[in-house]
């Protein structure tokens, strides 16, 4: 029997194409959130009252893109926050000022790039053109959040952006506390907003939303390998369905045209809402279990439309049962054209040389620039982004592989993320070499029973 793993976006299987369900002072130690900020995680888009200091109990987030509105005839509750939410959304609309530019990384995180207003950007996808350009017109996408009118609770369709408004302007003053105070000066709200910020910024992009379709498309051909003869037919009786010739033609002629093009996979964008607040809540809290700390370099750092990082010691290798941010032994966010936040798995030593060498600073940005879906930022004056070798995207965004579970009950089925430096003989080996022990600790065992992958699920799903 195959169980699929959560460590990286794991497949579930449904009786249609199934869908997939972020300065100067620095720390001497390094900083995790406090058990009362995880305890209290919420992403303002629950129903209930806010997760606060008496109330520990974990809030169910709200279902988007169901066959009904969410909470249309429920009844449930809804948070003060989510009905500002929603009341912001509706003015807009009935104004007519609904925010049709979408930034794909926050305005106010490319703002710290930014000199005399302006930031370069380069586009992996043009040769590595760069340009120079303003902030607020940087990284954008017209409707890219847009979802159909009344996804949630009969709302306007622009909901989803005007929460991550929300949502970004609590990680606005976040970032302003860190730079006035350091990571040791956050409260149990500013660790709970930054969780969320950083959880959001995995699964906000257009690579997040490539790898469900892709998922749903080819890694579903992959997963029930149907490309042997009969196996569509055997799929729909397992499913319960009736493989009829006109049945088995349908599914065909799916996975021809999804394999072919899977950005053409059909996915509804309040389902896709719904995918990306859900995993964030999951990734947030698994970022939550990792030591936190603030580096300085001695050379500008670029960061790119997906900047949180994973870094591996070879990172041309993937690693099955040890990847994703789960497993990764160091995962890195780019705070800053001069700093960077490193998230330490929980039984990695953490650095302690709080200033990374000119070396070490570009064979982070390598790191960081092989980790872009498209596009690099980058202070004005610096050019590394069109001199970097950076291989293109891989066709394949994700892999499936087995992996046998020692009970004999089958294995499970692992997901691992590919980036542009998997499968190159010349990807960075051990990234910032003063953060790497003599002999990297294994990474936390992936589950092996039933027990343990239901644990997981719950934690990642629900």
């Amino acid at each position: 029997m195959r169980r699929a793993c959560p460590g990286s976006h794991a497949p579930r299987r449904s009786a249609s194409p199934p869908f997939l369900q972020p300065y100067h002072v620095l720390v001497s130690s390094p900083v995790a959130p406090s058990r009362l900020a995880v305890s209290s995680l919420t992403t303002g888009l629950e129903y209930g009252g806010s997760m606060g200091r008496t109330n520990r109990k974990r809030k169910r987030p709200i279902a988007i893109g169901n066959s009904r509105s969410p909470g249309a005839s429920s009844g449930a509750e809804i948070s003060p926050e989510l009905k500002q939410i929603l009341n912001n959304s509706r003015v807009m609309t009935a104004n007519g000022t609904e925010p049709r530019r979408h930034h794909l990384v926050p305005r106010f995180y490319l703002d710290r790039w930014a000199e005399d207003n302006r930031v370069r950007v380069t586009d992996l996808n043009s040769k590595q053109k760069s340009y120079v350009v303003a902030p607020n017109n940087a990284l954008v996408e017209t409707d890219y959040y847009r979802v159909p009118e009344g996804t949630v609770k009969d709302g306007s369709p622009v909901v989803w952006e005007v929460w991550l408004s929300k949502m970004e302007s609590k990680a606005a003053a976040v970032f302003r506390a860190i730079d006035s105070g350091g990571l040791e000066s956050l409260d149990d709200t500013q660790w709970n907003d930054l969780l969320v910020f950083l959880g959001v910024q995995i699964t906000r992009s257009r690579a997040f939303r490539y790898k469900g379709r892709w998922m749903s498309g080819p890694g579903q051909y992959q997963l029930w390998e149907l490309d042997r003869p009969g196996a569509i037919e055997a799929l729909l009786t397992r499913m319960g369905e009736d493989a009829t010739p006109e049945r088995v033609a349908e599914l065909r002629d799916y996975f021809d045209k999804v394999n072919a093009d899977p950005s053409s996979v059909p996915l509804d964008a309040g389902l896709e809402m719904d995918m990306s607040i859900r995993s964030a809540r999951g990734l947030a809290e698994t970022l939550s279990t990792r030591q936190f700390l603030l580096f300085e370099t001695a050379k500008p750092l670029m960061t790119c439309d997906e900047p949180i990082v994973e870094l591996y010691e070879h990172m041309g290798v993937s690693t099955p049962n040890g990847g994703g941010v789960y497993g990764a032994p160091i995962i890195v966010f780019p705070f800053g054209p001069t700093q960077v936040l490193a998230l330490f798995r929980s039984n990695m030593p953490a650095g302690r040389k709080f200033r990374l060498s000119a070396y070490e600073t570009l064979e982070l940005n390598r790191a960081i620039a092989g980790n872009a879906h498209r596009h690099l930022v980058e202070n004005p004056a610096s050019r590394l982004g069109s001199k970097l070798f950076i291989p293109e995207l891989k066709e394949e965004p994700i892999r499936i592989v087995s992996v046998p579970v020692p009970s004999g009950e089958g294995d499970f089925i692992w997901t691992p993320i590919q980036r542009r430096w998997h499968g190159c003989s010349n990807a960075p080996i051990r990234p910032v070499a003063s953060w790497w022990p003599h002999t990297v600790p294994p990474p936390p065992p992936i589950p092996r029973t039933r027990e343990e992958w239901n644990r997981e699920r719950i934690a990642y799903f629900s």
